[in-house]
């Protein structure tokens, strides 16, 4: 197969995204086949791809919770299709569980960390070898909004993306002098199919005593189905120019989290101010704990 870029065109790209079959990892996928740049464009289903597979990018079948010698074979697999680069990784597989946390059984909470944290584990744990070779590259995980903040009726989804960001944060600092750039992509509600039926999972256990918590959640979720603020191939289109350091971020610092969204901002915001309320009203009390033989500052 054929694709859109040459890989030795030291401008263009070689993307690697998991999680491409729907959402924001087919809309990424897209903008980057825009932007000339080679695309292996992975999934659980290869037969999904077939859109982007037309549009000139490889696709492969790539689960993230695979053993870590699958995987490896995998990315060896795609390296070799590449000529042995893989620029910049998306890792974005993964999937929203939503229900009190009690409500979610120990099975779905461990399949929502298996594919959303543990997969972005798994996946890094494979392919850094390649960019710590070629002394560069960037990655990125695919955090929230979420991850400020635990949603009631959203607890271990919120938890998941929290992890993502934080993880990203460390890795930004253990790679940072090999040339490797690292940040958490934070996007806030976005018009893909990601909350409607067959790709929100639903706790399958309901204790009525937690209705009043959980359900406004559940509701808010299914009446802004399809009916998010955001768009979903212009915030494609940023991540692609970001990641890049081209277009309108040219000249830009990748940040530690890259947060998009008007309500991304207003939301996170709010968050923060709600911290600090609570940080000062119990100050006071909370600093005064040193030992006795510890001086102030």
């Amino acid at each position: 197969m054929t694709t859109n870029a040459s890989v030795g065109t030291t401008d263009k790209k070689v993307w690697l995204i998991t999680g491409c079959s729907s959402g924001l990892g087919h809309a990424i996928a897209e903008a980057a086949l825009n932007r000339g740049d080679t695309v292996v464009a992975t999934a659980r289903d290869v037969s999904k791809l077939s859109v982007l597979a037309r549009r000139g990018a490889l696709t492969e079948t790539l689960d993230v919770t695979s053993s870590d010698a699958m995987l490896s074979e995998a990315v060896e697999h795609i390296a070799s299709r590449t000529g042995g680069r893989i620029d910049i990784l998306v890792n974005n597989a993964g999937y929203i569980l939503t229900g009190g946390v009690e409500e979610c059984s120990r099975a779905e909470v461990l399949a929502t960390f298996e594919t959303n944290v543990f997969g972005q584990f798994n996946v890094l744990r494979a392919l850094l070898p390649i960019m710590r070779k070629a002394k560069g590259g960037v990655v990125a995980n695919m955090g929230s909004i979420g991850g400020w903040h635990g949603t009631p009726g959203a607890g271990i989804y919120c938890a998941t993306k929290a992890c993502s960001s934080l993880l990203a944060e460390a890795l930004r600092g253990e790679v940072a002098h090999l040339g490797i750039q690292v940040t958490s992509i934070e996007p806030g509600y976005t018009r893909t199919n990601f909350l409607a039926a067959g790709h929100q999972v639903r706790a399958g256990r309901v204790i009525e005593d937690l209705a009043e918590g959980v359900n406004p959640t559940m509701e808010a979720l299914g009446a802004y189905s399809l009916k998010q603020p955001g768009d979903p191939v212009k915030v494609a289109r940023l991540v692609v120019e970001a990641l890049t350091g081209s277009g309108r971020c040219a000249g830009r610092r990748l940040p530690p989290r890259l947060l998009i969204g008007a309500d991304a901002y207003q939301i996170v915001a709010g968050n923060v101010q709600a911290h600090q309320d609570n940080w000062k009203e119990w100050e006071d009390l909370a600093t005064a704990i040193n030992c006795d033989d510890v001086r102030s500052a």
